[in-house]
């Protein structure tokens, strides 16, 4: 099999680490004239210019490697509006951010450094991969070419340095948000001059919105329009034995315990939910829960008023129309709901909220889940989360 001529968005190449087997699309593409290719790196993957500097800073180009999977370091990529969500490779307690064996966080530094000083020429790009296993073996998919920073993203806010947590251990890494361009392909040729010494900008086959990024700073994002329809039972379910794990803890609250949970998840979904408050047990009127959603900012906002329906159900009970019209009946002029469930919601309902305009968030079982994941309420803390849950509910 021949190396692929270009990588094209979300075409997906099989990868065997060795180059040298017929059947490994991803490294023979990553072979160049110096006869070298990239590591077999988790994150972060640089490729040196023929005969200068090793340093991870002096590199051509990055290859960013994710699986969008792993709780600890919680990637994300929005393919609506084309951002790229990439935390670091620092991985343990008790190190600086930047103390890394390959180096990922120094290049996020200097990288973002030469970004807020408008010195993108010295910008290296940066090639996204999704890594994932399929029939055959390991695949990368091919999510795009990246530059460092998004349109309306400040300074302050495009790299940050955050604390996650490894079971009981706290270490700090950088949270990086980065541009999907809409470039759709990226030329072997043109990764093979950079490589060569060419920078990125002058070398032949340069893709057009990366090189309009170079010259004037604007981003042209690839960005896609969501269908807005239906989800399947199976996408509003858990997808890992993580996720699976944390709906099983929450499902042993009982069904008062959950609305509580509910006013919890609130902020966690989005922290301009404000003035939560749990309903007394009889008489709520269809609404568990009661909230403010603030619209504006500091100096003149406005209060939406929010209805909360919460359900504690199995995963066979689908949410059907009459629970989702009881909350729809609450609900006045310029309100809107939010029904939180264990289980999943019929698709029947949802096509009637889709179609009907009704303004009601659904957050299903699996969302729970990866909510809670990805403000590591996960593990121990998780179980402290709950107990402070259970203690609330026993108050009221």
């Amino acid at each position: 099999m021949k190396a692929p001529l270009e990588l094209r968005i979300d075409a997906s190449y099989r990868d065997l680490a060795n180059w040298t087997l017929d059947s490994d699309e991803f490294n023979k593409f990553f072979r160049f004239s110096d006869g070298r290719g990239i590591a077999n790196a988790q994150g972060f993957r640089p490729k040196s210019v023929s005969g200068g500097s090793t340093a991870i800073t002096d590199c051509g180009f990055c290859v960013l490697v994710t699986t969008l999977r792993e709780p600890e370091w919680p990637d994300a990529f929005d393919i609506d509006s084309g951002l790229f969500t990439y935390y670091g490779d620092n991985r343990e307690a008790g190190k600086a951010v930047s103390d890394t064996p390959i180096g990922g966080n120094l290049l996020l530094e200097q990288v973002f450094e030469q970004l807020h000083n408008g010195h993108r020429e010295a910008i290296c790009p940066f090639l996204c991969f999704q890594k994932y296993t399929g029939a055959g073996g390991v695949y990368m998919r091919f999510l795009g070419l990246a530059v460092p920073g998004a349109q309306g993203v400040s300074s302050l806010d495009d790299l940050v340095a955050v604390w996650r947590r490894r079971g009981d251990k706290r270490f700090q890494n950088y949270k990086a948000i980065f541009t999907i361009l809409d470039d759709e392909t990226v030329t072997h040729a043109w990764l093979n001059e950079i490589v060569s010494g060419v920078t990125p900008r002058k070398a032949n086959g340069c893709p057009p919105a990366f090189s309009n990024w170079i010259k004037t700073g604007k981003y042209v994002p690839l960005v896609t329009e969501r269908k807005v329809g239906p989800r399947s039972k199976v996408d509003q379910q858990p997808k890992t034995s993580s996720e699976q794990k944390v709906l099983e803890k929450v499902r042993s609250l009982t069904p008062r315990q959950f609305e509580f949970a509910a006013a919890e998840l609130l902020p966690l979904i989005d922290p301009r939910f404000i003035d939560i408050r749990v309903t007394r047990e009889v008489r709520d009127g269809g609404r568990d829960v009661l909230a403010e959603y603030q619209v504006g900012h500091g100096d003149h906002s406005i209060p939406l008023h929010v209805s909360v329906e919460a359900k504690l159900w199995n995963e066979a009970g689908a949410v059907g129309v009459k629970p989702m019209m009881r909350l729809i009946s609450r609900l006045k002029h310029r309100d809107f709901g939010v029904f939180v469930t264990t289980s999943f919601f019929d698709k029947t309902v949802q096509a009637e909220l889709i179609e009907d305009g009704h303004p009601v968030i659904l957050v299903s079982g699996g969302d729970i889940a990866r909510i809670l994941i990805a403000n590591e309420k996960d593990g121990k803390a998780l179980d402290r989360w709950l107990d402070g849950i259970r203690n609330a509910a026993a108050e009221n």
